[in-house]
């Protein structure tokens, strides 16, 4: 009894000696998203360009993510997107399963000091921009004002979303460098709620993307109910080769500055990211999933039977460029502070 008892006793040890010695086969990016849920933030709401590019990516970009988890786009507004953006650095997990897109204008709101920041840009994971993102003052046949010579001599009425958003700190910064008078009527829904405020008229112009004149008000353009005034970019579009880009309008170097500054966010336009330290290679694998979404050619069809515009950058590209846009000299970010708030 005693030798069969000590020979089971090795057998055990034995097999617990090679039990340990077994390598640990530790979960893989690839297992990780697996059934799993991916929550999308979307910082403005529903209807405007940035919901549009991020329910399409919620609707495609499964497939190409090993596990095809599911994504569930989950609308947070508010100011300017600072809102969500504040939520995916502070509050949201970080371990690969919440995602975001939020405005292209932030950095700028971020070297400003703007107080709705609770957030580093830099430190977001960036994933990859679909399109560059210009953005325009637009105005209504029925105003007094056909051109920013106008504009320069009388007050007119903008729709504008939210302090702090680009379509109030654009016009603005205009009136303080350019000498527009525009005059801000906050508190419409978004980009569609401001374009909508005009076509009402409630105001004689909106802050529109360029995207959304060309594409969903092309009749406006070709009727002439519409005209634009100014991008906010820092050269014309193909589209509009008379209207002028902001950066046009510097009369001093430091002006000049400032504009590009402004200007720049068209640069990192309508991007996907996600929230710092998620682990390197489960954001290696979203940004490749991001990048194999956009070199499909059943995402370019879908983009194009949308009216959307498309000029996609990878995550790497843009984590430099958002790094670029707040290197910036203290006397460029206090003249900027003092142009652009009211």
């Amino acid at each position: 009894m005693t030798r069969r008892f000590s020979t089971c006793a090795a057998f055990l040890a034995a097999m617990a000696v090679v039990a340990l010695a077994a390598p640990v086969r530790s979960e893989t990016a690839e297992d990780f998203f697996k059934g799993k849920q991916i929550n999308l933030i979307i910082g403005y709401n529903p209807g405007g360009p940035y919901d549009i590019y991020s329910r399409l990516a919620a609707a495609l970009l499964p497939k190409y993510i090993p596990g095809n988890p599911r994504i569930v786009p989950q609308n947070m507004p508010g100011v300017g997107s600072a809102k969500a953006a504040n939520y995916l650095y502070n509050q949201a997990s970080r371990d690969g399963l919440t995602i975001g897109v939020i405005g292209q204008q932030l950095p700028v709101s971020q070297a400003l000091g703007d107080a709705s920041v609770k957030f580093d840009m830099r430190q977001f994971n960036w994933l990859g921009r679909f399109t560059s993102g210009g953005e325009a003052t637009l105005i209504w046949h029925t105003s007094p004002t056909k051109s920013l010579a106008d504009a320069m001599k009388r007050e007119t009425t903008l729709a504008s979303t939210s302090a702090g958003s680009s379509a109030d700190a654009s016009p603005l910064l205009m009136n303080r460098i350019v000498g527009t008078q525009f005059k801000m009527i906050r508190g419409y829904p978004g980009i569609t709620g401001t374009v909508l405020a005009m076509e009402r008229g409630e105001t004689e112009g909106a802050h529109s993307t360029l995207e959304q004149i060309l594409f969903t008000h092309q009749d406006w353009m070709r009727e002439k109910k519409a005209a634009v005034l100014v991008q906010y970019t820092q050269t014309r579009h193909p589209a509009f080769p008379d209207a002028p880009a902001m950066v046009e309008f510097g009369k001093t170097d430091i002006d000049r500055k400032v504009l590009g500054l402004f200007g720049s966010t068209a640069e990192i336009g309508r991007s996907m990211m996600a929230p710092p330290e998620i682990p390197a290679e489960r954001l290696a694998l979203l940004r490749r999933a991001f990048d194999t979404m956009l070199a499909d050619p059943a995402f370019r069809q879908e983009v194009e039977k949308r009216n959307l515009e498309f000029g996609p950058m990878s995550g790497a590209e843009l984590q430099k460029l958002i790094t670029d846009s707040l290197t910036i000299s203290p006397d460029v970010i206090k003249h900027a502070i003092a142009m652009s708030r009211e």
